[in-house]
């Protein structure tokens, strides 16, 4: 197995929690000792050391879960069934010097390991990965390889205590929704879209892209949004009439979904499906809403963040909005710089600006990628962290143009106002290097910026804690 994607996740070292030395400090242990083959489900447990009272209950059913799992090893197998990380955080706790204490109090005695409580940055990937709530304490479930399995297997093991069907392998989309008659929406839809007849179910449906849109009628976010993808739903299904959409509402009442449901040009999951509505929602780790996201035909995801591909790209000229190799920084590129490198290339907005900067980027992006395997059409966003093997990081390359974003950047670590002017932007180890002024901007001299960077050859600049710590809220 490649090792490298746990100790990208997790660091070189974890605790071990049920061995202490004299001083009462946890031993720690290499990470590719723990997470080799011979460990068949990792558990990433996300719990919250100063408020112990909510996670109680759930830490009894996961260690009695974790011994049951892996009781045949005490008897010669060496293979476990299951092996726990657990990412101590902290909510709403501004005393680090309290809450080291209470970090490694939460930890003695547990038969699993941990992650130091040193390694605050990589907690505050995985937590904005997996989209952790505060306080809220969840188990992600994941495969040999890194990938997931599930993201709400707190959920599951409260439902089944016993793991009688562990490791809870969510079920398809396609079998989720196998006997579920969907909702036509309102006047729109019954008087558009007449290839529908009678009773509607989802394998129905032609072969083609197929959105769900999680909402709720009571949720302000959502009725704002709705009206917006109401007018890109119709525009995209002109030139993609297979297109659809499936929405699995949150409102807390038959009335409030029936009239949201009249403004709708779609399906949706009726409401008294409760369970199937859940069942979707925990197939694809919905933590807020409105939340669009897009399938292939196959079932795969295209993107989980479809709603901000609309308000960028409101006449939907990208759709279905696959990767791509080269972004325009916006609000939620910026965000995910806190998780991931970047080369940013910083230009005027004008039309031929913008063409200069990706004949100049892309080059060395598709390159990246191809060096390392990635094919980033088929590579869902959400699933980039682990799929690079060559690099202890995914790279993102950015076109930063004259917006609000471009500003936040620039103030965040201290870039002059100047255009071109090509950066190395690398939050999550704290440093950025730009190109030395006066050199020609070309594929060439962007591609040997990027191997560079890679190679550790820059001369990197330390980000100030200033800067660092108003990353963590973007």
């Amino acid at each position: 197995m490649n090792v490298k994607w746990p100790e990208r996740m997790f660091g070189k070292k974890l605790l071990k929690c049920d061995s202490t030395n004299n001083s009462n400090d946890l031993n720690a242990v290499p990470t590719s000792e723990i997470l080799q083959n011979n460990v068949q489900i990792t558990g990433i447990y996300f719990s919250f050391a100063n408020i112990n009272t909510q996670s109680d209950d759930f830490l009894k059913k996961l260690r009695d879960l974790y011994e049951k799992l892996n009781a045949s090893c005490a008897n010669g197998d060496l293979e476990k069934r299951l092996e726990v990380i657990q990412v101590v955080m902290w909510a709403h706790n501004d005393n680090y010097g309290d809450f080291e204490l209470s970090h490694r109090d939460s930890l003695l005695g547990l038969p699993w390991f941990a992650m130091p409580f040193s390694e605050i940055n990589l907690k505050t990937r995985l937590s904005r990965r997996y989209r952790i709530k505060s306080g809220v304490p969840t188990l992600v479930l994941l495969d040999k390889d890194g990938s997931t399995v599930s993201v709400s297997a707190h959920e599951r093991l409260v439902e089944d205590p016993n793991g009688t069907n562990f490791p809870w392998r969510p079920r398809p989309v396609d079998e989720v929704l196998k006997e579920v008659v969907l909702q036509p929406g309102g006047i729109y839809y019954q008087e558009h879209t007449k290839r529908l007849q009678g009773d509607v179910r989802y394998t129905d449906l032609p072969d083609g892209v197929r959105g769900f849109y999680f909402s709720a009628h009571w949720c302000p976010p959502c009725k704002a949004f709705t009206p917006h993808l109401a007018e890109a739903y119709k525009l995209i299904r002109k030139r993609e009439p297979n297109f659809e959409i499936v929405f699995v509402s949150s409102d807390r009442s038959a009335e409030s979904y029936g009239a949201y449901v009249e403004t709708m040009p779609w399906l949706s999951v009726p409401f008294q499906q409760a369970s199937v509505r859940a069942e979707l929602a925990q197939l694809y780790g919905i933590r807020g809403i409105p939340t669009l996201l897009l399938l292939d035909s196959n079932g795969h995801v295209i993107t989980m963040d479809a709603r901000s591909e609309i308000v960028e790209d409101p006449l939907a000229q990208n759709f279905p909005w696959k990767p791509r190799a080269v972004n325009i920084l916006t609000d939620r590129f910026l965000t995910k710089l806190h998780d991931f490198p970047a080369i940013v290339l910083f230009v005027d907005s004008e039309e031929t600006e913008l063409q200069f900067a990706e004949s100049v980027l892309i080059p060395a992006a598709t390159n990246y990628y191809k060096m390392n395997n990635i094919n980033i059409s088929a590579i869902p966003e959400d699933r980039l962290f682990s799929t690079c093997d060559q690099d202890d990081y995914f790279m993102q390359f950015l076109v930063g143009t004259d917006n609000e974003s471009t500003d936040i950047l620039r103030d965040l670590i201290g870039l002059d106002d100047v255009i071109p002017l090509l950066v190395a932007v690398d939050i999550p180890n704290r440093r950025f290097a730009t190109m030395d002024y006066g050199t020609e901007i070309t594929a060439e001299t962007v591609s040997d910026f990027m191997r560079k960077f890679q190679l550790n050859d820059l001369n990197f600049r330390v980000i100030n804690e200033e800067g660092v710590e108003n990353a963590e809220h973007l």
